[in-house]
Formats: structure tokens, C-alpha cells, sequence
């Protein structure tokens, strides 16, 4: 593919992407890719369109293609967000300070690097973003991600100015608008305080990165589980049963293990923060039931379908319910 026709590509899923239709734009540049494989930009900017509808997995896996293409500053800055997304903050680090290293003087790189500390050393992401406030001192997203870091590491005063001047830049951000009202609430040891909002250092707070973390886990269990009643349609045996029943168990507590502090949450508050995930839990629990009732069933002798129906709807509500939660994250950021 020509160099202008891979341009109009860019054009194209630009266009698209701001017209709300992300989707689109990564039908286009998959398709471009097919044609033109070895294209390091397209696979950052697939990447970048895969974390626009919150899909981390294939924003990872973009941005590694970019990354063995020679695109190591925008692409380590791709994954890092990626494993952010996915709870993998040690290895976030590790590509955005490689972003960093490999480009010192891009802010967003450090605005990156910043992201990714926060979630364990809050002082150092305040120090990163810092330093892209240096560099990018008209740039409303540095200051945005500076308040963030400041607000982690209970620096209220810095965050308060971050935020003030994240918005002064950008007088549109109601998000920042938003964190501006919560810094009324503050801590005991303020003399303005109102109420005492903030949490410890212990307990991270059930934000976005926990909602994603839920939903992927959540659908890649449940996704399994309905090819496996499928499956037991045609395999009507207890042993495929009941290693169908052994998968899925081991994949849903893996999601589970693997979630990032603070998104395993109590019951009340889950359905609070999250309740998708909660009515998505409670019918992939339904589904499984149905599966063990069907592979006890099959032992004893006997095959039950409509067991594996209701296996199959209680699957597909969880993988609907993870897909609208995530959809609606997504149509939040936009």
C-alpha cells in the first residue's frame, strides 16, 4: 500500500472515530493491515482504537506488533495503558518508562509513566507528572494527571491548583470540574474540610480500571461457558461435562485472582459501583448450576437439554451484561 493511500486510512479512521463510531475505525485499519502488515503506525493507531471500546487484550496485543515493527515510543506507551487496564501494573511501568527512555522529551510519555506509578507509588507519579507539566505547561491532560497523582499521594493543595489549572486550559472538562467539587470534602488535618471523604492507602477505591477488570474477567468465563453447553448439545457425555465444569471453574477463579486491589469488593458495594457485574455473576452462576445438574445427570444416565438451555441463556446474559458494562464505560469516556 502506497504511503498516501495508508494516510487516507489514517484520515478515514480518524474521521470515523470522532464521529462515535470506533468500531468502524478499527474495521478500516484491520483492513489496511491485511494489506500492509508491516506498518508500525497503523498498529499503534489499532491499538489506540482498541483501548477507545475498552478492549485491553488486543490494544496489548497491537501494540507489541508495533513495538517488533520499530515503533517503540507511542507503542510502550499504548501497552502501558493496556496493562493498566488489565491490572498489570509492574509491567505498565516497564513500558512506559521505556516510553519515556525512549523519547525523554514527550509529556506523554511521563503523563503515562505517571498513570501507571499511581497505583502503588503515588509520590513518584507525582514526581513524573510533574515533570510533563515542565514540559507541557499548556497541555490540560498533564495538569489533569498530576491532580490525579497528587489526590493519591493526599497532597490536596497540589492537587487542587493541578485541577484548577487543568480546567482553566480546557474550561469543557466536566470530569475535572467534577474533581474539583470532591476536593471541598477533605481530610481531618485540613483546615477547610467539610466531611472526611478520602480513603487510606490501603484501600484502593473501586474506579475504572476494578469495573474493566470485572467485565473481562466476567466475559471470558462466561464466553466459555456458553460454547460449552453448546458443545454438550452434540457431546451429550458426563466426562466432557465435567471437564467443561473444571475449565470454566479454574478460568473464573484465575479472573478472579488476578483482579486489581480494590475491585474485590463487598457484595453491597459491588452492586452499588457495579451492579451489572453482580446481576452478570449471579446468571453465569445460574449457568454453571445447570451445567453440574446436566454432568450429574449424564452420569446417573440421563440427558436433560433443556438443563443446557438455561446453562446457555445464563451464560450469554453474563457476556451481554459485560459487553453493555463495558459499552457504557466507553460511551462515558467519549
Amino acid at each position: 500500500m502506497a504511503d498516501g493511500s495508508i494516510d487516507a486510512v489514517f484520515v478515514r479512521a480518524e474521521r470515523l472515530a470522532d464521529e462515535g463510531r470506533p468500531r468502524a475505525a478499527i474495521a478500516v485499519l484491520e483492513s489496511a493491515l491485511e494489506t500492509c502488515p508491516g506498518n508500525a503506525t497503523a498498529w499503534c493507531r489499532l491499538s489506540a482504537a482498541y483501548l477507545e471500546v475498552d478492549e485491553a487484550r488486543e490494544a496489548l496485543a497491537a501494540a507489541k506488533r508495533a513495538m517488533a515493527l520499530g515503533e517503540p515510543a507511542w507503542a510502550n506507551r499504548l501497552a502501558s495503558l493496556a496493562l493498566v487496564e488489565l491490572g498489570r501494573y509492574e509491567e505498565a511501568v516497564v513500558s512506559a518508562g521505556e516510553a519515556v527512555r525512549r523519547a525523554p522529551d514527550d509529556w506523554r510519555g511521563l503523563v503515562t509513566l505517571s498513570e501507571a506509578l499511581a497505583h502503588a507509588e503515588p509520590e513518584q507519579a507525582v514526581r513524573a507528572a510533574r515533570s510533563a507539566v515542565a514540559l507541557a505547561p499548556e497541555e490540560a491532560r498533564a495538569h489533569e494527571v498530576l491532580g490525579d497523582a497528587a489526590m493519591l499521594a493526599h497532597d490536596w493543595m497540589l492537587a487542587e491548583q493541578a485541577y484548577r489549572d487543568a480546567l482553566r486550559l480546557d474550561p469543557g472538562n466536566t470530569e475535572v470540574a467534577v474533581k474539583i467539587e470532591r476536593l471541598e470534602f477533605r481530610p481531618a488535618d485540613d483546615a477547610r474540610r467539610r466531611r472526611q471523604p478520602v480513603r487510606s492507602r490501603g484501600e484502593p477505591g473501586f474506579e475504572r480500571v476494578q469495573r474493566v477488570a470485572w467485565y473481562l474477567a466476567l466475559r471470558r468465563s462466561a464466553v466459555w461457558q456458553a460454547v460449552a453447553a453448546v458443545v454438550l448439545v452434540f457431546a451429550s457425555l458426563a466426562w466432557v461435562g465435567l471437564g467443561a465444569l473444571l475449565f470454566v471453574g479454574v478460568l473464573a477463579w484465575r479472573g478472579y485472582a488476578t483482579l486489581p486491589l480494590g475491585a474485590r469488593a463487598r457484595a453491597g458495594v459491588l452492586w452499588q459501583r457495579a451492579p451489572l457485574v453482580v446481576v452478570g455473576g449471579a446468571a453465569l452462576a445460574v449457568s454453571y448450576a445447570a451445567l453440574l445438574v446436566w454432568t450429574v445427570a449424564a452420569a446417573l444416565g440421563g440427558v436433560f437439554v433443556p438443563v443446557l438451555v438455561v446453562a446457555f441463556c445464563g451464560a450469554v446474559v453474563a457476556v451481554a451484561n459485560s459487553w453493555l458494562g463495558l459499552w457504557r464505560m466507553w460511551r462515558r469516556s467519549r
